[in-house]
């Protein structure tokens, strides 16, 4: 097995590499890893019904979508992730038990008693610090997961709304939680690169032999690389998802409006708004079919329209909320 932690911070660049190590590495690899501020969805699921699309648009967090099934997660510099790559035999490889074993036992070395509640959430005294979640290629398993140690819970609240108001999808949802941040139940003073160590240490216990390693510079190159092929891009980040109908009122200024809206892989499809049972806004709502259902795509779209001028009394980002 061999032992990557890295320091590299960007999110697309670290959600990349886990896949280029899972399709491009022939060893056992286990990895941790930090993001900047983010939001993490699963493979199947909907971009926009998970995160509070506005809010995230708005501050500048991107919302990526992963390789592996599981719910939705917040990343931040107080939020330490792990990979756990290996090699097994086809149908026995699915293990979310063994494979957070780690873990588990690096807080028991720090006097602190955890375990895998469900399928796939680590907890202690019920209370959640870990999602887990697993993406089978050929022989090999990525199993990876986040551990809450000194994360913005306020911000993390903000960006995913596992409620999906409005949504009508059969999309994988996410399930709400009580969570905690591990430094809150840790002896005071303890830092997160005390976490850390822990976990390296545990892990050279579990895996004697283990071998540090850094990612070349055509290691770099090639995460890089499908950065922009694949986590880079809209189509995949909010492209790849199953259909879904948005039904919901929403208020501009004192005038509520109903809006249905249906997507197919995450386009516009068809669009109505009305008032009072009557259509209205046709003209913008034509001028979305087939755009992309995202804040930035639509502004995009509004203000090449003179959207201003056409609709005096709304400004762009009140209607695009509307959408949402």
């Amino acid at each position: 097995m061999i032992l990557i932690d890295r320091t590299e911070t960007d999110p697309f660049f670290n959600i990349a590499a886990e896949e280029y190590v899972l399709r491009a590495f022939n060893e056992d690899v286990f990895m941790l890893w930090v993001n900047g501020p983010s939001v993490i969805i699963g493979k199947h699921q909907i971009a926009t019904a998970e995160a509070d699309i506005m809010y995230t648009w708005k501050n500048n967090i991107p919302v990526i979508r992963r390789i592996s099934g599981g719910g939705t997660v917040y990343h931040d510099k107080g939020n330490l992730n792990y990979s756990l790559v290996v090699n097994g035999k086809k149908g026995k490889l699915v293990d979310y038990k063994k494979y957070s074993s780690t873990v588990i036992r690096a807080l028991k070395s720090l006097s602190l008693s955890a375990a895998l509640e469900g399928k796939s959430s680590l907890v202690v005294d019920g209370l959640k610090f870990s999602g887990n979640a697993e993406h089978v290629y050929k022989n090999r398993v990525l199993h990876h997961g986040t551990l809450l140690f000194d994360s913005d819970l306020v911000t993390l609240r903000k960006c995913i709304r596992p409620q999906h108001p409005g949504y009508v999808d059969r999309s994988i949802r996410s399930n709400d939680s009580k969570i905690s941040n591990l430094k809150a139940m840790l002896p005071n003073g303890t830092l997160m690169q005390d976490f850390r160590n822990a976990i390296l240490k545990q892990i050279k216990d579990d895996f004697p032999g283990i071998i540090n390693y850094q990612f070349s510079t055509e290691d770099d190159r090639k995460i890089r690389e499908l950065v922009q092929q694949k986590y880079g891009k809209m189509d995949w980040n909010f492209g790849y998802s199953p259909s879904y109908k948005v039904e919901r009122k929403f208020f501009v200024g004192s005038d509520q409006f109903e809006l249905m809206l249906k997507t197919e892989k995450g386009v516009i499809a068809e669009m109505i708004i009305s008032a009072d049972g009557e259509e209205v806004h046709n003209d913008i709502s034509q001028m979305l079919i087939n755009k992309l259902h995202h804040p930035h795509v639509i502004k995009d779209v509004l203000l090449s329209t003179k959207f201003a001028l056409l609709k005096k009394q709304i400004s762009p980002d009140t209607f695009i909320s509307g959408l949402f």
